[in-house]
């Protein structure tokens, strides 16, 4: 029976693990939700004007994300280095990643508007409770929540783009130090041939004085 429960835990975490995958990189599915809280969260962080204050809170939401996905700092860097060298998973990730961001906007934008509706009566209707209430307040909230998920969107797309220099800017110097192994290599072969070329020339007068 130990021994059974051994297997389906090991079964279990190998399926956990995307094909291809390293199992100390932070997977996909659960990579797509941390950079989405880390998109939000930098998305309202952008919003706050005072460079220490946004510095703190930077910190302290981060130090929330790592604790919510049972991560660190180290892990989520190695993470993102790797995903940027794999474009092909990051893009799909970040595909997904855009979408829920905008499903959210949507989302908020629609849950502003029953807000900014249920001030409007109540300012029409001249209620009591409007002297307790503070619409200005709930306005700002609403401005400052769609600032933030636009600042995240922006952010989503400038994640993108970096990536994409990131890896063109690989992809170049690969190309080009290719190239200078191959121009090395070329070099080589060339001096090897002419090499073999003198020897057999030297050979070939060599056996000519034996004749004589």
């Amino acid at each position: 029976m130990k021994n059974f429960l051994c297997i389906c835990l090991l079964l279990i975490s190998i399926g956990g693990c995307k094909p291809g995958i390293p199992s100390n990189i932070i997977q996909p599915d659960k990579m797509e939700e941390v950079l989405y809280d880390v998109h939000i969260a930098d998305g309202y962080i952008a919003t706050i004007p005072d460079p220490d204050s946004a510095k703190n809170t930077s910190a302290a939401y981060y130090k929330g994300i790592y604790k919510r996905f049972e991560i660190d700092s180290a892990l989520y860097s190695r993470s993102m280095n790797y995903y940027y060298d794999h474009p092909d998973v990051f893009n799909v990730m970040y595909e997904k990643i855009t979408a829920k961001l905008k499903k959210t906007k949507e989302k908020e934008d629609k849950l502003n508007a029953k807000r900014l509706k249920k001030i409007e009566a109540i300012r029409k209707a001249k209620k009591d409770s409007l002297d307790k209430a503070d619409p200005q307040r709930v306005v700002r909230e609403a401005a400052a929540k769609k600032d933030s998920l636009a600042k995240a969107e922006a952010l989503v797309k400038k994640t993108k783009a970096d990536a994409v220099k990131k890896i063109k800017k690989d992809s170049l110097a690969k190309v080009a130090e290719l190239k200078k192994l191959k121009k090395a290599e070329a070099k080589k072969l060339k001096a090897g041939a002419a090499q073999k070329a003198s020897l057999k020339k030297e050979d070939e007068a060599g056996t000519a004085k034996k004749i004589q």
